[in-house]
């Protein structure tokens, strides 16, 4: 690259960052893009920890949690295709095969926490680079993984209930 390139390619990078709206686009990306990578990793955390509840139901409810996780994930990654982004990689979650304890639970429960202060901004970001469809969608997982963090919490507590004085 010479030098006239350089230079040319260092122009149109800080009128784009000048540009209010293409930076808000390319932050949303990066937003979506770690939503997503955080959605498929807690899809497939979800999914390991079912397989050592020892309750039916509390096993098919994690399921059904990991499977709307999943679902995040791919509507993410839509969206991130239309905004020109590349799928982003992931790491596999680092939850090995030891028992289940309430504390993965609980760590698990934190996660859906953080994720939910994550859309919010993600959500900022969206009406930023005027995307209502970006923002619609993640005001709708966000409303999901509110819910999300309810039932994880009713599960461990079913599965570690406080004792009771008698």
């Amino acid at each position: 690259m010479n030098l006239l390139e350089k230079l040319e390619l260092g122009w149109r990078k800080l009128a784009s960052e000048l540009d209010g709206k293409q930076h808000a686009e390319r932050k949303l990306l990066e937003a979506l893009q770690r939503d997503y990578q955080e959605e498929t990793q807690l899809a497939e955390a979800l999914k390991k920890q079912s397989e050592k509840v020892p309750y039916d139901h509390l096993r098919r409810k994690l399921l059904e949690i990991a499977e709307a996780e999943k679902h995040h994930a791919e509507l993410l990654l839509e969206k991130i295709r239309e905004l020109g982004g590349e799928t982003p990689e992931t790491a596999d979650p680092a939850r090995g095969d030891a028992a289940l304890t309430t504390l993965d639970l609980l760590k698990i429960l934190e996660e859906e926490k953080e994720e939910y202060a994550e859309y919010l901004n993600a959500r900022a970001l969206a009406k930023e680079a005027e995307r209502e469809d970006i923002r619609q969608l993640l005001e709708r997982i966000r409303e999901e993984e509110a819910l999300h963090r309810k039932e994880l919490l009713d599960i461990v507590s079913r599965l570690n209930p406080l004792p009771i004085d008698r």
